[in-house]
């Protein structure tokens, strides 16, 4: 597809920095520049995408200096001046920027109120939990297959995780947070531990990945009992020996919780002492990882769910 340039996303997202970019102007390319003549089916005939010309403000995710970029790519929601894109550059050659169309498509059209709502509004699966990492919010998700009782953390998030991964699985585990469920599961399943897409930011921390163990386990727990983690919530929380501990800059993962359009960030109750004002976002303390849980997921799982056998 014209301007597509999948290779340049592929090559900047394992590579490059993310960044959000504020559209600046932007005209459709063919078609005399009309939207509705530039409206196209995809290959496979059910997505409609546009060619489109962009004047970005690159915001990049870890505060360094904004700049300004020229970008020819095909976007699949409707956009205007004033919206923005998820995008991707390179820090050493900031003429290098891709529109991340792949994550852009997943995001729905509501009406025209909001039409750049990010992508975890419109994402709840069961088995993902969001959660703030190093200026960004990254879906967290937890895979199971039958096996020996092994942990796989992959990818970029899965290494930074180090001891937050075993720490949530051991915490779901033996602290019955899944009643009735037959702890011989545990050894007859190999846990993957990913982000569904993105990758976690150059910038973060081994405290970025010690803060995500409560979205491992707000994951895991919905894949086990079928009950998703609310749309509007992310998570943030150490959890060691069972208990629910406080993470590092609060302040910040409040911030990028609201940036990424999430009205409830459920946070440890050991960092309740920051009582800032936290605009159009509630924050919610729980004490416990249960407690946790029992305000990030649904009450109810999918009708005819059934965890992985």
């Amino acid at each position: 597809m014209l301007f597509k340039h999948k290779h340049l996303l592929e090559d900047l997202r394992a590579h490059g920095h993310r960044a959000t970019g504020q559209i600046l102007s932007m005209t459709t390319v063919g078609s005399g520049g009309s939207f509705r003549g530039a409206f196209a089916p995809d290959d496979d005939l059910t997505t409609v995408w546009t060619d489109a010309r962009m004047k970005l403000r690159v915001v990049p995710a870890d505060h360094s200096a904004p700049f300004e970029a020229t970008v020819l790519t095909r976007i699949h929601t409707l956009k205007f001046k004033g919206g923005s894109v998820p995008v991707w550059y390179d820090p050493a050659d900031t003429s290098r920027v891709v529109v991340d169309y792949e994550a852009d498509a997943t995001t729905k059209m509501d009406g025209l109120k909001d039409l750049d709502r990010l992508v975890h509004r419109n994402d709840q699966v069961v088995a993902r939990a969001w959660t703030p990492v190093a200026g960004v919010l990254l879906p967290v998700e937890v895979l199971a297959r039958k096996g020996k009782g092994r942990l796989q953390p992959s990818g970029a998030l899965g290494k930074l995780l180090g001891d937050a991964a075993p720490e949530a699985i051991a915490a779901v585990r033996t602290t019955g947070l899944v009643p009735g469920l037959d702890q011989v599961w545990f050894d007859r399943h190999d846990l993957e531990i990913d982000e569904a897409y993105g990758a976690a930011p150059r910038t973060a921390s081994p405290a970025d990945g010690a803060a995500a163990g409560l979205a491992v386990a707000a994951a895991l727990v919905s894949l086990l009992t079928g009950r998703m983690v609310r749309a509007e919530v992310a998570v943030t929380g150490r959890i060691a020996h069972g208990e629910l501990l406080p993470v590092d800059d609060l302040a910040g993962k409040v911030d990028t919780a609201k940036q990424a359009y999430a009205q409830r960030l459920v946070a440890p109750t050991g960092n309740s002492a920051d009582k800032q004002g936290h605009g159009k976002i509630e924050v919610v303390f729980a004490s416990t990882v249960a407690e946790a849980l029992a305000s990030a997921l649904t009450k109810h799982a999918i009708k005819n769910y059934a965890p992985p056998a």
